[in-house]
């Protein structure tokens, strides 16, 4: 019994000391904003006769999976939440090599228009990356999916 308490006071003693804070300064840099990003990040369309506008939209570099690949596929996503259902158009480009015109050819470079749960995949148009300079890609866009058309498309998403 006498080693029980003498056991439990040291055992408490060193507990509280592994949990003591570990030192700092308390005035470190943490994670701070690049304020220097372009701040006109945008979609636009006409869908079916009417004006699309989201002001959320994202740019991806999707990598390919051998490590000695230089290649990348681009990404860009825009969502709609202002309207109910929920609204988004995607693009995938498989081997983006910068400013070009890329033809809807499914599955190398996509367009789909989600509304909702329903996916409407593009059958023909085109995506266009005017620039790709400074912090932004910029370009345009038309397509058909299904019984949607999507006109006079433009974007302007950070550069990935």
């Amino acid at each position: 019994m006498k080693r029980f308490l003498v056991i439990v006071p040291i055992l408490l003693m060193c507990s509280f000391w592994a949990c003591k804070k570990a030192k700092g300064p308390a005035n470190g840099n943490s994670v701070q904003p690049n304020h220097n990003l372009d701040s006109n990040v945008s979609m636009n369309a006409i869908i079916n006769g009417a004006n699309w506008h989201t002001d959320s939209a994202f740019g991806y570099n999707v990598k390919y999976s051998g490590n000695d690949s230089a290649k990348s596929n681009l990404m860009i996503t825009a969502i709609n939440g202002n309207n109910s259902p929920v609204t988004t158009i995607t693009f995938n480009i498989t081997n983006f090599t910068g400013p070009a015109t890329y033809k809807i050819n499914p599955p190398y470079t996509s367009a789909t228009y989600y509304f909702g749960s329903s996916r409407h995949f593009a059958k023909n148009g085109q995506i266009v990356i005017a620039s790709d300079t400074g912090y932004a890609l910029i370009g345009t866009f038309n397509f058909e999916a299904d019984t949607i058309d999507v006109a006079n498309g433009s974007f302007n998403v950070a550069l990935p």
